[in-house]
């Protein structure tokens, strides 16, 4: 509790997860809607940009 998620233990989590629940939303798909939500919530558009690491707003 309080650390850093491992992208790789997060992703391993993820596929029984979507198994379990009928989805076919691959884990990396999921960044667009992060986005989306964000902006919804008035995230800076440069903050959105690094947090889904693009190379450009």
């Amino acid at each position: 509790m309080g650390t850093t998620l491992e992208p790789d233990n997060l992703r391993r989590s993820w596929y029984p997860l979507r198994k379990r629940l009928g989805l076919e939303v691959r884990f990396n798909n999921l960044r667009h809607p992060c986005v989306t939500l964000l902006l919804d919530l008035g995230v800076p558009p440069h903050v959105v940009q690094q947090i889904a690491g693009h190379s450009g707003i």
